[in-house]
């Protein structure tokens, strides 16, 4: 069963960031950007508009809210991630592999702080 959940929590950290990378172009970005807010603002709303007594509590609510969060964190990393590299490519730049390095680096730790915000919010 844990080896299930760790596998669920992995899927939803790299399937949004993977459906980012695949926008060829900004315009194609930019769709998903307002498609990925658009069901992540409707998905805050709606746990927020839900009475505090209607929502549930424990170990699986935590693990629901939980893994939400780490797909907005992830849809959102990959978003800047390409939007980065869409720039940096249409200004004539070559991507090389130390570039993908950085990125990758940057994403961990956009990872990482919103972990200890949703750390410290628990709190």
């Amino acid at each position: 069963m844990f080896t299930s959940i760790v596998l669920l929590f992995i899927l939803a950290l790299i399937i949004p960031f993977f459906i980012a990378q695949m926008m060829p172009t900004v315009k194609w970005l930019i769709i998903y950007t307002i498609s990925f807010g658009t069901l992540a603002l409707l998905q805050h709303y709606k746990h927020l508009t839900t009475p505090s007594e209607q929502r549930g509590n424990g170990f699986a609510y935590l693990l629901g809210v939980g893994l939400i969060r780490f797909i907005y964190t992830s849809g959102v990393v990959g978003i800047i991630n390409r939007a980065i590299i869409l720039n940096y490519t249409s200004r004539g730049y070559r991507i090389n592999i130390w570039f993908i390095v950085y990125i990758i680096t940057l994403d961990v730790m956009l990872i990482y702080i919103a972990f200890l915000m949703w750390q410290s919010e628990r709190i």
